[in-house]
């Protein structure tokens, strides 16, 4: 919505629009009837005399029948209500011409009495035109904000859910490294001291750098070597991490904590405490704004017949509904599971992010 500021500044830009409307209006009239004998001072005369009745008309129609009828989808009334404006508009000119300009001009095309139906039809015939290009003009321009409104306002929802969906990445990602840091000091770990200097490091990356729409590739990559190295620390010598990248990606750019949010459901849902060894591998590989994410895992999911809580976790939600709002059809994403070894393969046309701003 407008502020009463923006509505009052944009009120002599409107003005100077309808001003514009007439005077051309009139010009065309001028050009127009007057070419015809060459008498174009008599029909600005004519054109001038007759503008309120016009103005009346067309302002009735704009702002009373449009707005309260027929944007109300009541188009019967709205019709019978512009028609009416118009009858009275050529009536209410005919009568002008016989009391008021025939005894001053004597023309003849003005005698034959006040209520001369054929003459009055063509004074119909003479407002209709700019009562319709006015209304056309009204309606089309109504039509292009409404349209314009909707899309900004779907561009305002879909970031507004990116906004929450990013909100909610933090504070489960938090929340999973203060467990591995709690696990650690349980363990009175000398590594502890190092584990949160990663996470400060972490968390410096999620309060100054997630508030931006992208980040380069490079600090994503980053964060997730901090993020190996934190669970490299709590796993020790029972954890086996495999990391390869591949390609330029100095030059790329990508929403934040998006490719993290699979490398930490890998640790979390992957190094069970019922295995004895674990492993992951991750590969990332860059070419011509093509990013693919390979993380494969160990399962570490019980033998139960629960659904694994791998497919559930909030994370591995949150990222597949950010991929649709960023992406929509420009990536792919594939999960499979053959009982031992759990693998997501992600495939981004990164230049896709470029052209879509939700």
């Amino acid at each position: 919505m407008l502020s009463f500021f923006e509505k009052y500044q944009s009120t002599p830009k409107r003005i100077l629009w309808h001003v514009l409307f007439w005077v051309c209006y009139i010009a065309m009239y001028t050009v127009i009837y007057g070419n015809f004998e060459d008498t174009y001072g008599a029909e600005f005369f004519w054109a001038m005399a007759y503008l309120p009745l016009k103005i009346i008309a067309t302002y009735f129609t704009l702002y009373f029948v449009i707005p309260r009828y027929f944007l109300q989808k009541k188009y019967v009334t709205a019709t019978l209500l512009t028609t009416l404006a118009i009858v009275v508009a050529a009536f209410t000119q005919r009568l002008l011409d016989y009391y008021v300009f025939y005894p001053i001009y004597g023309y003849e095309w003005m005698s034959d009495g006040p209520l001369n139906v054929a003459k009055s039809l063509k004074n119909i015939l003479s407002i209709y035109p700019v009562v319709a290009l006015a209304s056309f003009i009204k309606i089309t321009k109504y039509f292009y904000s409404e349209e314009s409104r909707s899309q900004e306002l779907q561009q305002e929802k879909l970031q507004a859910e990116l906004n929450f969906l990013k909100g909610q990445i933090h504070p489960h990602f938090l929340f999973n490294t203060l467990n591995n840091l709690y696990a650690l000091t349980l363990k009175k770990a000398e590594s502890s001291p190092e584990v949160v200097l990663k996470l400060s490091e972490l968390l410096s990356f999620m309060l100054y750098e997630c508030n931006s729409r992208t980040v380069s590739l490079n600090k994503e990559l980053k964060l997730i070597e901090n993020y190996i190295a934190l669970e490299k620390i709590r796993y020790d010598d029972r954890l086996t991490v495999t990391y390869e990248t591949y390609g330029d990606v100095s030059q790329c750019e990508i929403p934040p904590m998006l490719l993290l949010t699979f490398v930490e459901n890998a640790f979390k849902h992957g190094t069970s405490d019922t295995l004895d060894e674990v492993w992951v591998d991750i590969n990332v590989v860059v070419r011509d704004q093509h990013l693919s994410l390979s993380v494969k895992n160990s399962n570490g999911k019980n033998d139960d017949h629960e659904e694994f809580e791998y497919q559930k976790g909030i994370g591995l939600k949150n990222v597949n509904r950010r991929l649709e709002l960023l992406y929509e059809d420009h990536y792919n994403l594939s999960i499979e599971d053959d009982g031992k070894t759990y693998s997501v393969s992600l495939e981004i046309e990164l230049e896709a992010l470029l052209n879509h701003t939700p």
